[in-house]
């Protein structure tokens, strides 16, 4: 075997995976395509205004190249759902954190997430599918109910001896209450009323739901007044 063939063979591997490689970043700028196209549409949308032939227009790209990436519309409404919580829990943290009590902490992201999906009802639909449909989404939540309502039972401030039972039941409000947003069923006007019935059902008898509930709503108000400066001033 010629050293020129072997030659002539390596540089075929060569040229075969750098194609490949061309391939899989041309196909993942493809997918980046199509999401940032959904999700702008998606910002300035009614709930059911969203097509795939509207998605792939936006991108510009053929209506087969859609399902290439995606197998349906509710696939690409989940994965941008977990990027839009995601981006949410990120930005809330520092309000999150600033808090000591564990209780008033917990309420306060509560109050956050929701008041900011009620102010967009197409995104409170991507978070609603992505919440139902990608296990991640439910375990990202799960785990920060946790750390706030395990410092809770340690305090005595749950009416639960188990704080997964809080945890979960708590899980399944935010679930609920952000379908009935997307649905346009509940409005930012009802947030605190319903963040009170939530803090009434898992916390111990001696604490002022009404009280804790009003207080997280100020500070959720409070945060999106600070972050639509924010927006203003990077416009």
């Amino acid at each position: 075997m010629s050293a020129s063939w072997q030659g002539e063979q390596g540089m075929a591997r060569i040229n075969l995976a750098r194609r490949a490689e061309i391939g899989r970043e041309k196909r993942g700028r493809t997918r980046v395509a199509i999401l940032d196209a959904a999700r702008a549409i998606y910002e300035g949308a009614e709930p059911g205004a969203i097509t795939v032939e509207s998605v792939t227009e936006k991108a510009g790209v053929a209506k087969g190249t859609f399902y290439v990436h995606f197998p349906d519309l509710a696939a690409l409404e989940a994965e941008l759902g977990v990027t839009l919580i995601a981006e949410l829990d990120e930005r809330l943290q520092p309000a999150r954190l600033a808090i000591a009590e564990p209780l008033a902490r917990f309420a306060t992201a509560l109050a956050i997430m929701l008041l900011d999906l009620t102010r967009s009802p197409a995104a409170s639909r991507l978070a609603a599918r992505a919440v139902a449909g990608i296990p991640y989404v439910g375990t990202q939540i799960h785990r920060r109910l946790r750390e706030d309502l395990d410092s809770a039972s340690a305090d005595g401030a749950l009416a639960f001896a188990e704080p997964e039972l809080a945890v979960t039941f708590a899980a399944g409000i935010f679930i609920h209450i952000t379908n009935e947003i997307a649905a346009s069923r509940l409005t930012a006007s009802a947030l605190e009323a319903v963040l009170a019935a939530t803090l009434r059902a898992i916390a111990a008898p001696h604490i002022n739901a009404a009280n804790l509930a009003a207080d997280a709503m100020s500070r959720a108000e409070a945060f999106a007044a600070r972050q639509y400066n924010q927006d203003e001033q990077e416009t």
